[in-house]
């Protein structure tokens, strides 16, 4: 039997043409205290949970939560354009004192092929040779960055039961989730490819190229 393609009648069999990897983040083992590790990785910010930080010190781990997302986001776009779907944040509850435990989200790649197969992990321990593997070393690479940025944050501070200020533009200053290993963040990471996304047929389907890289 064959399969054959009709490329001028408008029908775009290719569709969608990209590759989707789901990606898990286990943060329970990631720091929660006030230091520039603490915060976790969160696209959530202080007025999302039904009860905001009550301190400023809670605000500001919310806050480099969020700063953490964006530079994940910098990170996975260096190679290729991509779509965030499906994103799922897991916290004990909807109070902003709590920290996120567990954060998933799906990726669609628009150029699959610009993502590379080979290379080694951040902490030099394994070699990198799918996709998925090099998604999640990007992802750690983000996770375990020292990085500085003004953000907006969240300050419940009160004198005479009234705010001082509802938000401040503040300098925030990240840190690695984890003080003990850098293996650890990357086991903390699961990208699994959804190989049931891709095109159908075999021409059209992105080719695991190899390309050497090193950390961006």
């Amino acid at each position: 039997m064959a399969t054959v393609e009709p490329k001028f009648s408008g029908v775009h069999i290719a569709q969608p043409a990209g590759q989707m990897f789901t990606v898990d983040i286990a943060q329970s083992a990631f720091l929660d205290d006030n230091t520039t590790g603490g915060g976790r990785c969160s696209p959530c910010g202080a007025h999302d949970f039904a009860t905001k930080p009550t301190t400023l010190n809670e605000s500001l781990k919310v806050s480099r939560g969020q700063l953490r997302y964006k530079l994940m986001m910098n990170a996975l776009g260096i190679r290729s354009n991509f779509q965030v779907h499906n994103i799922v944040t897991t916290y004990a509850s909807d109070a902003g004192d709590n920290p996120i435990t567990d954060l998933n989200f799906t990726l669609i790649f628009d150029t699959a092929d610009f993502i590379p197969t080979t290379g080694t992990t951040i902490d030099g321990s394994t070699a990198t040779t799918t996709k998925a593997q090099f998604i999640r070393d990007k992802i750690a690479e983000a996770l375990n960055t020292t990085h500085t940025e003004n953000v907006n944050v969240y300050d419940p501070t009160e004198v005479g039961g009234v705010k001082v200020r509802e938000l401040s533009n503040t300098a925030v200053t990240v840190g690695p989730v984890m003080a003990t290993s850098i293996g650890e963040i990357v086991e903390a990471i699961t990208v699994t490819e959804i190989t049931t996304f891709r095109p159908n047929t075999a021409n059209q389907t992105p080719t695991d190229n190899a390309l050497t890289y090193s950390a961006e």
